[in-house]
């Protein structure tokens, strides 16, 4: 099982005007959220751990997640859902959010705990659950947690510089969270951000290679295409093309859930140093071409397991 923890929210996206006043229009989502529901479509077991509210928006995350075959492992609380407020402009959405005393920071570390069953392979965490406050520090501890218990750790930080308060303690932790982690993945923004001495990316790859031990890292570059180090070597692989852009909402989601579904499906998440990468691999066209079917839909909308499988049928 992939056990994912981190936010669930509700995004409102404007879609129009009406008398002066924007219309918006609601639309689940939350980076580890988008990625539970990415995974859980790609034929791989999926355990959801955040709380999830009870409101009428907390119904919807909940059941969006079972209906993309992720089973609810978190209790359903009483305090509100948190909000997003996403702005879409040439297909590349930006943020501003609404977290205080709502449902997904309402974590403990002994519920947490509860769900490290010998059923779990990898623990997914990111985003804003690690920016700061009392629940950024218990996701912290349910890591090194989870690593005690030899389970495998994937994060992806999805940095959101205008909700961190304390951005050296935040850098700092996920500085710390890089030095734990088996697998990792970063936009190039988040490079550059986490490393922000650094004069240019290459400066910023460079200390990132010094202090992680991910046996898996993954740089992703938009329509650049990404970059995966493994085995102290570059391997890199261009963006799929796109029949239509809709927005990029949830592709770097979707990207990283594919990469945990194939490793899982194809039984190389234990043997992660073994793996040979190319240009040809699968794991990086299946990723690939995921995160591009995600892009041709409004929204976070993931491909089906049966997408993929006809795609890599096909032209591989």
């Amino acid at each position: 099982m992939i056990l994912v923890g981190g936010e669930n929210l509700m995004d409102m996206i404007q879609i129009d005007n009406q008398n002066e006043n924007a219309l918006l229009e609601a639309v689940p989502g939350g980076s580890p959220y988008n990625l539970a529901r990415a995974a859980g479509r790609q034929g791989v077991k999926v355990g959801y751990v955040t709380p999830i509210s009870k409101d009428k928006n907390g119904e919807q995350l909940a059941q969006n997640l079972v209906n993309s075959n992720v089973s609810l492992l978190g209790p359903r609380v009483t305090a509100p859902t948190s909000l997003a407020m996403v702005h879409i402009e040439d297909g590349i959405p930006s943020y501003s959010f609404y977290r205080e005393g709502t449902a997904e920071r309402l974590v403990t570390l002994d519920s947490l705990s509860k769900n490290l069953t010998s059923e779990v392979s990898i623990f997914h965490i990111g985003s804003l659950a690690l920016t700061g406050g009392k629940d950024a520090l218990i996701w912290e501890e349910f890591v090194k947690r989870t690593k005690e218990n030899n389970v495998k750790v994937s994060l992806d930080p999805n940095v959101r510089p205008s909700l961190i308060a304390e951005p050296d303690v935040y850098r700092q932790r996920i500085k710390n969270l890089i030095t734990e982690v088996d697998i990792l993945k970063l936009s190039d923004e988040d490079l550059l951000w986490l490393f922000n001495d650094s004069a240019d990316e290459t400066n910023a790859l460079a200390e990132l290679e010094l202090i992680t031990n991910a046996e898996l890292l993954i740089v992703t570059r938009g329509a650049q295409g990404s970059a995966v180090f493994h085995g102290k070597k570059w391997h890199k692989l261009p963006s799929h093309p796109l029949e239509k852009l809709s927005d990029t909402v949830g592709a770097g989601d979707t990207f990283m859930a594919s990469i945990l579904a194939w490793l899982i499906k194809n039984e190389k998440l234990n043997q992660l140093a073994l793996l040979e990468l190319n240009e040809k691999t699968d794991l990086l066209h299946y990723a690939g071409k995921a995160a591009a079917l995600n892009c041709e839909k409004q929204g976070c909308n993931p491909p089906w397991e049966n997408e993929l499988l006809k795609y890599m049928k096909k032209h591989l």
